[in-house]
């Protein structure tokens, strides 16, 4: 028994008079009428309702005609179980192997559903002559079709070899013998539940039948011929809106065809924003192809969790395409299914491996359904990737392609490079991709990778000045101007068909990308040839030594050869020569305080020319910074006591005994002031 919610919120809405019906349909309405209440589907009602709706005659093609009743209204505001109906795919994937179908079709399955006492006003509705009211589950309610999918999932629980989907349910087997007696066992559930099959529309043991839209048989899966006819009989488009409804029914044969998306293309150029209405030979040439294609379309196999995998994916510069197949018996490698879309205007500024890497992770990412829990290949003409989406280690991958690899990381696979010759099927889905807006999950593939770029650029140490300063002298650099070229359409395939100065480059060109229009390696900016004097000598301001130098390089910039650069300055430098002898002691543990300020060390060092004085508690670790004017005793001795006066005298001070902190004066103030002074 259902029971409708509504919101809290429901404004209650009542027509008053009746519908127009046609004259020569009020008999017809009338007997039909008749039959619902003598079935017990509804029911006359007399007394006042807050709800009534009004109805919609409809003339079936065999002259009878259906009642639909109105509850848009009433729809408002039903509060909905939001029960999620499997993919037409996912169940479609459950009949692998099957030879023999029966197919079971519920009569008017709703109706079966009777509705609690409580609703039945809810649904009132008026007619010509007079009011009724539904004691069954009315087909207009917004919930009905989640409740009966939900009310037949429960039926067949436990029941192998069956799928249900809406008011059909499908029967198969392997074999006659598993077939029979699992229809034997669904039957007998059907019986014990009351539910009522209608005989006319069911099919028993059959080697092909059609549901969901498709033709189902042991060789695999076809479209619906009836679908296919009403396509190759459209007439010749005449305008824009006839473009889109023709391509919108091509769309549903697009997994049965490799070339769908390509034959297509000329007529989707007409969907263009900035394109003129033109039926011309070459989009009336690709109507005509898509006919003759349409007429044969592939059958593609059936799904199976026990046949070995591969996905082989591709990226032209603006669309992205995909082919998901299995090894069957024979050894035959035969497809599943193919998909293609086009890019998006962020999309279509990655570099051209980054587009590489999202097609894998988009193909992946469509095909999770059948992928995830099992092993499979992956394969691309791209072989930078098989290292980079394989053994490249997790830090050391672009900001793109680590997003890429992370999304990846839930799927178990093995990727191996194929020759572009032998991906042909991915590679033409590519180069005509199907238009058509994003998926939700791929909307958020985007944003993702957007944010995380984003993220990477946002927290580089420059300035939006300082960027803005390095993307001009970018784009007025020739050097790095061939190389966004480059970045953006992608590599030769030789080194030695690159420029000299361009081949400095050849080995990294995996890891260069373009962000924000800068021209980046990973996440380190790349720095032209006008500015590398300049950011060198920052790297090496502070004489910190050639390790620390080139440590502090590789937190934002780079450019070919620049360690050796910095080993280079750093040789040359009498002050980094100097210090390079004074070899520092060993570190020494210590033994963490009780409490805060009960230890602290002090010390001097030099900033940009300025002297400063440093306080550090051992058990916090929170540090004091004090500028000093001077560096003598006394001086110092006023620092400390400000620091003092706001924390505590401390019981112990620790110094490297310079000559601020070892003269007399300062011996006087650490008898006073310090119990204890190392």
């Amino acid at each position: 028994m259902y029971k409708i919610k509504l919101s809290k919120d429901a404004k209650p809405y009542a027509l008053s008079l009746p519908r127009r019906v046609p004259i020569p349909l009020l008999g017809k309405v009338k007997e039909e009428l008749q039959r619902m209440v003598t079935l017990g589907v509804i029911a006359p009602i007399d007394e006042p309702t807050e709800w009534c709706a009004g109805i919609v005659v409809v003339l079936k093609p065999n002259g009878t005609i259906r009642i639909c009743v109105d509850l848009t209204h009433l729809n408002d505001y039903v509060c909905r179980e939001r029960l999620i109906l499997p993919a037409v795919d996912e169940t479609l994937a459950k009949l692998s192997g099957a030879t023999l179908f029966s197919k079971l079709d519920a009569t008017a399955g709703f109706w079966q559903v009777p509705l609690h006492p409580e609703s039945v006003p809810l649904t009132t509705f008026i007619t010509p002559f007079g009011r009724y009211c539904f004691h069954r589950l009315p087909f207009g309610i917004s919930s009905a079709p989640e409740h009966f999918q939900k009310r037949l999932s429960q039926m067949l629980t436990g029941l192998e070899g069956t799928v249900c989907h809406a008011d059909d349910i499908l029967v198969f087997g392997t074999s006659r013998e598993q077939h029979d007696h699992r229809l034997s066992k669904v039957l007998e559930r059907l019986q014990q539940e009351g539910l009522t099959l209608n005989k006319d529309k069911c099919e028993f043991a059959v080697d092909r039948v059609k549901f969901l839209g498709h033709i189902v048989s042991a060789q695999g899966l076809e479209p619906d011929p009836s679908k296919i006819k009403a396509i190759t009989d459209m007439p010749t488009p005449t305008d824009i809106a006839g473009v889109r409804r023709y391509l919108g029914m091509v769309n549903y044969v697009g997994k049965f065809s490799p070339r769908i998306a390509e034959l297509s293309q000329p007529i989707r150029e007409l969907l263009k924003a900035d394109s003129d209405w033109a039926w011309g030979s070459m989009q009336q040439r690709a109507f005509e192809e898509l006919r003759r294609e349409l007429s044969s379309p592939t059958i593609l196999a059936q799904y199976s969790p026990n046949r070995a995998t591969k996905v082989a994916a591709d990226a032209s510069s603006f669309g992205l395409g995909g082919v998901l197949s299995q090894k069957q018996l024979s050894g035959e490698w035969r497809p599943v299914a193919f998909i293609s879309r086009s890019m998006t205007e962020a999309e279509c500024r990655y570099a051209q491996i980054e587009k590489e890497a999202l097609a894998l992770t988009w193909a992946c990412e469509r095909f999770q359904s059948y992928l995830i829990g099992m092993d499979f290949l992956i394969q691309t003409d791209h072989k930078p990737l098989i290292s980079l989406l394989g053994s490249r280690a997790l830090d050391d991958l672009p900001p793109r392609i680590l997003r890429f690899r992370l999304r990846l990381l839930r799927f178990t696979y093995k990727i191996e490079h194929v020759p572009g010759k032998n991906l042909i099927t991915a590679d033409a889905l590519s180069r005509a991709p199907i238009r058509a807006p994003l998926l939700p999950e791929e909307k958020q593939l985007e944003k993702d990778v957007g944010a995380y770029v984003n993220q990477v650029v946002e927290h580089l140490p420059a300035s939006e000045g300082r960027l803005a300063q390095i993307r001009t002298a970018q784009d007025t650099d020739s050097v790095c101007n061939r190389l966004k070229n480059l970045v953006q359409n992608g590599w030769p395939d030789q080194r030695k068909a690159l420029t000299p100065e361009l081949q400095l480059y050849w080995q990294y060109r995996q890891d260069l990308l373009l962000a924000d229009g800068l021209l980046m390696k990973g996440d380190r900016l790349v720095i032209p040839v006008s500015m590398q004097v300049e950011m060198l000598n920052k790297v090496h301001e502070g004489h910190q030594g050639i390790t620390k130098c080139i440590a502090r390089a590789q937190q934002s910039i780079w450019w070919p050869g620049l360690s050796k650069q910095i080993k280079q300055k750093v040789g040359n430098c009498a002050i980094c020569a100097k210090e390079a002898h004074n070899f520092p002691e060993p570190l020494m543990t210590t033994q963490l305080p009780d409490r805060p300020w009960q230890r602290v060390g002090a010390d001097l060092f030099q900033w940009n020319s300025a002297m400063y004085l440093v306080v550090v508690d051992y058990f916090s670790r929170y540090i004091e910074v004090a500028n000093l004017t001077s560096t003598t005793s006394a001086f110092v001795m006023e620092k400390l006591k400000a620091i003092f006066s706001r924390h505590g005298v401390a019981k112990v001070l620790v110094t490297d005994g310079g000559p601020q902190f070892v003269s007399a004066e300062f011996a006087d103030f650490a008898r006073v002031r310090l119990p204890t002074c190392d």
